[in-house]
């Protein structure tokens, strides 16, 4: 809701200073007169408050994208913990079952590399800092062209998050996708067969220069639905982990339990 309350803090302060311009030449007052001094001074104030607005709403922005970077980083970190867990049941498995699962073994870590070298954290209060500051130092840019570069800083820094909270999640879902299929087979080669629900809402590949090119268009407003895009595809992934990591405890405790304490010998045949 923030970038829509950006867009529309826009479109009211447009709206307004037009409505006092076409009032002042509507009433036919003249450019020295009190009513034109009122007017300016109408217009300035409007300006005052819409750079306050504007710098409030853009911490409650970079509050969003601090917890939206923060996410990311918190769940790729415990998914690679999951990885070596996971990895490292189902080789303790198959040494005792003595069953050779070195190829699945090698696939797994080989995607567990990639997610180490892929899925590095980003900085969530660094490019939070960077969007108040920018946004600070934008203000001024109205009336001093000196300062009207710096304004561009928080535009760059706000689409590059968007940027890579997009590409990150579809390439770790697809990655993650890749690993629970190897995990599957591997555990099936040990006796452990797998019913792992299916992913009904996977994570598209959005284009960034469409979603961008759609932004500029739509005067922001498609930006609106790009950070409802952000926020719904990790939850979908979320949602799906969760039921993948449910299953995955249910199927496999039997099994561990079975492993970790031998069950009771079987009852004697009943007297003849």
């Amino acid at each position: 809701m923030v970038p829509l309350f950006q867009i529309l803090s826009i479109v009211i302060l447009v709206i307004t200073i037009i409505a006092i311009v076409f009032s002042g030449i509507l009433s036919g007052v003249g450019p020295t007169t009190s009513g034109s001094v009122f007017a300016l001074a109408a217009i300035v104030g409007l300006l005052v408050i819409f750079l306050f607005v504007s710098f409030v709403l853009s911490i409650f922005f970079a509050v969003m994208l601090y917890r939206l970077v923060s996410r990311r980083n918190n769940h790729f970190a415990r998914q690679l913990f999951i990885y070596e867990d996971l990895e490292g049941t189902a080789k303790e498995l198959a040494a005792k079952k003595g069953i050779d699962v070195s190829l699945s073994l090698d696939n797994l870590r080989r995607l567990k590399r990639e997610a180490q070298s892929d899925e590095i954290s980003r900085d969530a209060a660094l490019w939070s800092v960077i969007l108040v500051f920018a946004a600070g130092f934008s203000i001024p840019s109205l009336a001093f062209n000196g300062f009207a570069g710096v304004s561009l800083i928080a535009v760059f820094a706000q689409y590059y998050v968007y940027y890579f909270l997009m590409k990150d999640w579809f390439r770790h879902e697809r990655r993650e996708d890749i690993f629970v299929y190897e995990l599957a087979r591997l555990f099936a080669a040990v006796g452990i067969n797998l019913n792992l629900p299916r992913r009904s809402l996977p994570t598209p590949d959005r284009s960034f220069v469409v979603y961008l090119v759609l932004t500029i268009v739509t005067l922001g407003f498609f930006g609106v639905y790009w950070v409802y895009v952000l926020l719904t595809d990790p939850n979908n992934h979320l949602q799906y982990q969760a039921m993948v990591e449910d299953t995955i405890m249910a199927q496999m405790s039997p099994v561990l339990s079975g492993t970790q304490s031998p069950p009771p010998p079987p009852a004697p045949p009943p007297p003849m």
